[in-house]
């Protein structure tokens, strides 16, 4: 009978600590995410960004090229088509608080290099620089960036706006290593209605 109290009392013990280990694991990843949040605030408010003009996109290309050699540390890029028909990203590259922005036309060499650096692997040579002119339906060719960044992160992130006007936009985020690719906002009456 003894032995069966101290068993017992050691399980109820081991089990006390892991639920005690457990709370402790919480409370590091909330903290972890609450300083990451801080962080992040932190560098908006004392961001220095930079637009940069389209100057042609080879040497587009080669300022971003440039900037990641220079030690820019985080990517981000914003999917977009233009009145021509190609695909392009809106980009921010950053090291500490300075930011450049800009414009840079894709072609499969490009996107390449970009998901490169984001994933932290080795850099692509980029020869071409002229856009794929390729696409002929707008929806669809973001249906298949989504596709194809999902395949290679399971991170993602939405953030809900709403304008003035009481338009809302719901825009989904792509989070890797080195960066994040931002999806175009979906255009939403109500928020509430993702509850149904």
């Amino acid at each position: 009978m003894k032995t069966l109290v101290n068993t017992i009392a050691n399980t109820n013990t081991n089990f006390n600590n892991t639920n005690k280990m457990e709370k402790i694991n919480v409370a590091a990843a909330s903290q972890l995410v609450a300083g990451n949040r801080a962080e992040e605030q932190e560098e908006k408010t004392n961001l220095r960004v930079i637009k940069i003009k389209p100057a042609g996109n080879a040497k587009m290309f080669r300022t971003l090229a440039k900037a990641i050699a220079a030690g820019a540390t985080t990517l981000i890029v914003t999917t977009r088509v233009d009145v021509a028909g190609c695909g392009y990203v809106w980009f921010g590259i950053r090291k500490g608080y300075t930011e450049l922005d800009g414009k840079l036309l894709l072609n499969a060499q490009i996107w390449n290099y970009l998901m490169a650096f984001l994933m932290g692997k080795e850099l692509p040579e980029v020869t071409e620089f002229e856009p794929d002119r390729e696409i002929c339906c707008q929806s669809e060719w973001l249906a298949e960036v989504a596709a194809e960044v999902e395949k290679l992160t399971a991170i993602t992130s939405e953030e809900y706006n709403e304008s003035e006007e009481g338009i809302g936009y719901l825009a989904k985020k792509y989070h890797f290593s080195n960066g994040k690719v931002v999806m175009p906002a979906e255009a939403m009456e109500d928020i509430t209605d993702l509850l149904n």
